[in-house]
C-alpha cells in the first residue's frame, strides 16, 4: 500500500511541473506581477481610507479598489480561458515591505504624500508591464487581457501623476 501510495505521490509529483512547464516564463512572470500589483493597489488604498486626510486621496483610493477588485477577477477569468491555475493571492517580498512601510512608517500627516508617490510608482510599472505583453506576450488569452486592462492603467497612471503633484503642492 505504502508503495502504490509512494507512486502516485511521485507520478502527482512530476506531473505539476510538466503543466506548468508548458506556461511561457514571460507568461508566469507577467501573471506574477500583475497579480501582485493589483493586490498591492488594493490593500494599500484601503489603507488609504482609512488614514488619508485629503477627499482626493480618498475618492482615488475608492476608484483603485473599485478597478483593481475587477481587474483581478478579469485576470482570474483570462486565466482560466488560458487553462493556467491562478497564482496565490499574496505580495511578494517588495511589496510587503512597501505595504509595511506605508502601513506602519508613514505620519498621520504624511500618509497621503506617502500613498500619492507608491501608487505614481506602482502604474508606472504597471503600464510598462502590461504595455510589454500587450505587444510580445506569448498566451493570447493573457495577451487579450493585458492589451483590454491598459488602458485603463494608463487612465490610472494620468490620475496618479494629478493626485501626486496635488498632494505635494499641499505640502
Amino acid at each position: 500500500m505504502r508503495a502504490i501510495l509512494a507512486m502516485i505521490v511521485a507520478v502527482a509529483g512530476f506531473a505539476l511541473p510538466a503543466v506548468a512547464a508548458d506556461i511561457p516564463s514571460q507568461t508566469k512572470d507577467f501573471v506574477n506581477n500583475a497579480s501582485v500589483g493589483n493586490k498591492f493597489e488594493i490593500d494599500t488604498s484601503e489603507l488609504a481610507l482609512k488614514y488619508a486626510k485629503s477627499p482626493e486621496v480618498k475618492n482615488f483610493a475608492q476608484q483603485m479598489i473599485t478597478d483593481h477588485t475587477k481587474a483581478g477577477d478579469e485576470l482570474k477569468a483570462a486565466l482560466i480561458e488560458a487553462k493556467i491555475e491562478p497564482s496565490s493571492d499574496t505580495l511578494d517580498v517588495t511589496h510587503a515591505a512597501k505595504y509595511a512601510k506605508l502601513r506602519l512608517f508613514t505620519t498621520e500627516n504624511g500618509f497621503d504624500s506617502a500613498y500619492a508617490d507608491e501608487q505614481l510608482k506602482a502604474h508606472e510599472d504597471a503600464v510598462a508591464k502590461f504595455q510589454d505583453f500587450a505587444s510580445t506576450g506569448p498566451t493570447p488569452e493573457v495577451k487579450a487581457f493585458a492589451a483590454k486592462l491598459l488602458p485603463t492603467l494608463q487612465h490610472h497612471l494620468a490620475m496618479a501623476k494629478d493626485l501626486d503633484e496635488k498632494v505635494h503642492s499641499k505640502s
